[in-house]
């Protein structure tokens, strides 16, 4: 029996095996039905004043989720395949949550901006907003639990029961300027930069589901099924030590980003159009998470903090081809190339380092830096030939033409080893190894996809972080071109059925995703899906559906449609 007796009639199961790149994992039963809500008031305002266009607007946002999770839960995990074969445990969860637990997020902006033309040539336009983002609060007073402090763990302690998580800045101010010169008929130049603030909350919703709403036991070494003693849910209590929690830190500030750009457009004759654009953002007090594990004894399980304690920087030159329609044949062409480098690439994923290293040894390419890319879309009407039934047969045809291609992004390297003293799944390892001198990064191999695979003899595991750079190697690149043909019928005079037929990747190019990175999987260092898989499978598991992704097999679909 998956579910031990006592239990409620629908609890959720979770079995998890670490022993390949992606985890084996098997789940049964309800594991929750959550709801979210969000209430919209917005407002603008214009007024056109001699030469100048002016505009002003208010947006407040209060979203309120409701999570609504199964009372009991229970995990299995088994850390290879062998130790499932034999029935031995690594860990067991069992996990109680408590019912009702609400928080609302409520947002206020303000803005006013005014375009002005002091001549016909020069148009510039500035403006100011107002960002007011709160701290969560609750309306049942199930606030998650929060610290005094995070500067020194070794003195942190639990604050107050309805503590408020952060005392939200009032002075996020945030202008912007853009100017637009029409130097000469063909010739316009622009620029302009501005300041952005990010919502700045992160995973915080998390703490719903975290101590004390949630009480959680840990069996080590262990077998299916439980026992009866170790089976029964863990008792609500809010007496310390406190079990695992989402913390934010009390000094903390909404994360902004400085953008700025400069861009030069020139006009040859009536359909064609080039554009240069140089554009440049720096990401500042970024939010990152860091996990810790019984930090002092006032805590006695996980504690993941989520702190400003991260930066990025992007440059890019962007260029672009327009043709506009003419003799049937329209055409967009655009090449970019861009650098994106930051010391964490997500506000939810462990970015710790191990004990001893520098945070700044994590400084490199971002996870989704891709230096080039290109991109082309290509419309034409064929041209009927003849008249009479061969213009009847011939006519209304259309081709449409999609071509895109990017380089390889990042590939991190990790031991596959955690350092943070619970077990945790090989792929969220932060540890990465030491570089061998004089060995080959990567090896021919055509057995694995791509015809080559990342070679484990290049590394060796350090004691605590190695030298090799975080996102140093690359993966593989993507190409891929679509092909649609289309016929319009017309049925009357504003109603227009369309034929077509959309074919994708027409040239069954293989793309294919990341290699795994950790060194512990037998698979290390070879792609195992293609690209259209790796990006996700939609619907709750996140991601993108294969169907309608880059990176898949050649595929087609015959469709009509309505044009009224």
């Amino acid at each position: 029996m998956l579910y031990p007796s006592g239990t409620p009639q629908n609890p959720s199961f979770e079995f998890y095996g670490d022993f390949n790149p992606y985890g084996l994992r098997l789940f049964t039963g309800e594991f929750g039905n959550n709801l979210q809500q969000q209430f919209n008031v917005t407002e603008n305002l214009a007024r056109v004043i001699g030469a100048h266009q002016i505009k002003l607007g208010f947006d407040f946002r209060r979203i309120h989720p409701e999570p609504v999770l199964e009372p009991y839960q229970l995990q299995y995990l088994y850390s290879s395949l062998s130790s499932v074969l034999n029935n031995n445990g690594a860990q067991a969860y069992v996990v109680a949550y408590s019912a009702g637990v609400e928080l609302n997020f409520s947002n206020w902006s303000l803005f006013s901006q005014d375009t002005w033309k002091p001549a016909h040539i020069v148009t510039v336009t500035y403006g100011l907003r107002w960002e007011y983002n709160t701290a969560p609060s609750s309306p049942n007073g199930t606030l998650p639990f929060t610290v005094t402090q995070v500067n020194n763990f070794a003195t942190m302690t639990l604050a107050p029961q309805g503590t408020p998580l952060w005392h939200p800045q009032k002075d996020n101010f945030a202008p912007r300027l853009g100017v637009a010169w029409q130097v000469r008929p063909n010739l316009v130049m622009r620029s302009g930069a501005g300041i952005f603030y990010d919502l700045g909350y992160s995973s915080i919703s998390n703490g719903v589901t975290a101590w004390p709403y949630a009480q959680q036991k840990l069996i080590l070494n262990t077998s299916f099924p439980l026992s009866p003693a170790d089976a029964a849910p863990p008792p609500f209590t809010t007496t310390s030590p406190a079990g695992a929690l989402f913390v934010v830190n009390p000094n903390h500030v909404l994360p902004r980003t400085y953008e700025w750009n400069a861009s030069v457009e020139r006009r040859f004759g009536n359909s064609d159009a080039l554009s240069l654009t140089y554009l440049g953002a720096a990401g500042r007090k970024l939010m990152r998470a860091d996990y810790y594990y019984k930090p002092n004894a006032n805590f006695s399980s996980a504690f993941s903090l989520f702190s400003n304690g991260a930066n990025s920087s992007y440059q890019a030159l962007q260029s672009q081809f327009r043709h506009g329609f003419q003799y049937g044949l329209q055409a967009l062409l655009s090449y970019n190339w861009g650098h994106s480098i930051d010391d964490v690439s997500s506000d939810a994923y462990i970015a710790n380092v191990p004990p001893g290293a520098s945070a700044l040894s994590n400084r490199g390419s971002s996870n989704y830096d891709t230096r080039q890319t290109f991109s082309g879309a290509i419309s034409y009407d064929i041209p009927a030939p003849g008249i009479g039934i061969w213009k009847s047969i011939f006519g209304s045809w259309s081709t449409d033409s999609i071509i895109y291609a990017r380089s390889t992004p990042p590939v991190n390297v990790v031991t596959g080893q955690n350092t943070f003293g619970l077990y945790l799944s090989a792929a969220t390892s932060v540890q990465r190894p030491n570089l061998v001198p004089g060995v080959p990064l990567w090896i021919s191999d055509p057995n694995v996809a791509g015809a080559k695979r990342i070679n484990p003899a290049a590394f060796s595991k350090p004691g605590l972080q190695g030298d090799l750079g975080r996102n140093t190697l690359r993966g593989f690149g993507a190409t891929e071109v679509d092909l649609t043909l289309r016929r319009q019928f017309k049925l009357y005079e504003r109603l227009s059925l369309q034929a077509r037929a959309d074919l994708f990747n027409i040239f069954n190019h293989p793309n294919f995703g990341p290699p795994t990175n950790y060194m512990t999987s037998p698979l290390f260092g070879q792609a195992t899906q293609m690209l259209g898989a790796s990006l996700g499978a939609g619907g709750q598991t996140g991601g993108l559906n294969p169907l309608y992704q880059i990176g898949g097999p050649r595929s087609a679909q015959l469709a009509l449609k309505l044009v009224f």
